[in-house]
């Protein structure tokens, strides 16, 4: 009877020790952070072979500044997401076009990150960079005129084809207006060969 009180008392004690070692904030669930920016492009309207149908995401600017051709929505198992090559563009011609965020406000959040993905196809030479900027307008005119910080993001280079390659989480926390958006430029050209196919996915900035 004794052994069987003592082992009564062994675990209750042992329970309490227990207990007593565990903060009630160790069970606190951290809140979650919404997305500031998320797009997958999986609202917009996907063309297929020659048919091409422009990104006209509400926000965002689409432009070509030196020939016709657009970002344009693409779809491959059950996926869509943005593409561009220079390749189907017309002879002789030179690429330079733009996809600009929807500005967003960072004036009150803090330690924001920025992510993307992107696959290449039929590699022929590098056509992506990727910026941030303050203080563009959001007109196609203003494209010229606004400041554009070069980011550094991994992207995907000869012999990493028809993979989605993340970016990494690159820091935007520097920049803390209310009009910070987010650009991809594809620069190609018909005439000179470099026309590599580039597909981007999955744009999120969020907070740290």
């Amino acid at each position: 009877m004794k052994n069987i009180f003592k082992s009564v008392f062994m675990l209750a004690a042992t329970a309490g020790l227990l207990t007593s070692c565990v903060n009630e904030d160790d069970f606190d669930i951290p809140p979650v952070k919404e997305l500031i920016l998320a797009e997958g492009f999986e609202t917009t309207t996907t063309g297929s072979g020659s048919n091409e149908v422009p990104i006209a995401l509400e926000g965002w600017t689409n432009y070509n500044r030196t020939a016709t051709r657009k970002w344009h929505s693409r779809i491959f198992s059950d996926n869509k997401y943005a593409e561009f090559s220079s390749f189907y563009s017309d002879a002789g011609t030179n690429d330079e076009v733009w996809l600009i965020s929807p500005a967003m406000d960072l004036s009150s959040t803090a330690n924001e990150l920025f992510s993307f993905e992107t696959k290449i196809r039929f590699w022929a030479g590098a056509c992506l960079t990727v910026f941030v900027s303050e203080d563009f307008d959001g007109t196609p005119d203003g494209i010229a005129t606004a400041t554009w910080t070069e980011l550094n993001p991994t992207l995907p280079g000869s012999g990493q084809e028809d993979v989605f390659v993340n970016s990494g989480d690159l820091d935007l926390s520097s920049f803390n207006s209310s009009n910070v958006r987010v650009a991809f430029k594809y620069t190609g050209s018909k005439q000179t060969g470099v026309t590599t196919t580039y597909q981007l996915d999955n744009i999120k900035v969020f907070e740290n």
